[in-house]
């Protein structure tokens, strides 16, 4: 479903506010990871603790929650919830909730 041959993209208000570095986890992963992701969303919610960035990746059909940590080099841990959807042949878009 995230095939490393589909066309991604993202909305300018993920361009704009977050980190390059929170980008390309989302990115890298969907690479890594498509052969688990199998429904047409996945949820990415990004979030601090002990001052480290985490992550919790979640997907409705079938059920699947992973919490990983993100070990982040340049930017600082944030509390963000990002979106990827599968948009068929026209791609895979990453954006915000409030984007929808």
């Amino acid at each position: 479903m995230f095939e490393t041959h589909k066309p991604r993209y993202m909305t300018r208000a993920v361009t704009e506010q977050l980190s390059t570095e929170h980008q390309q986890f989302i990115i890298q992963y969907l690479l890594k990871q498509q052969n688990q992701l199998t429904d047409y969303l996945q949820v990415f919610e990004f979030y601090v603790e002990n001052n480290q960035q985490f992550l919790r990746q979640e997907q409705e059909v079938p059920h699947r929650e992973v919490i990983i940590f993100v070990r982040l080099e340049k930017c600082r841990p944030i509390k963000r919830t990002v979106w990827a959807m599968n948009q068929g042949l026209e791609g895979i878009i990453i954006m915000f909730l409030e984007d929808y």
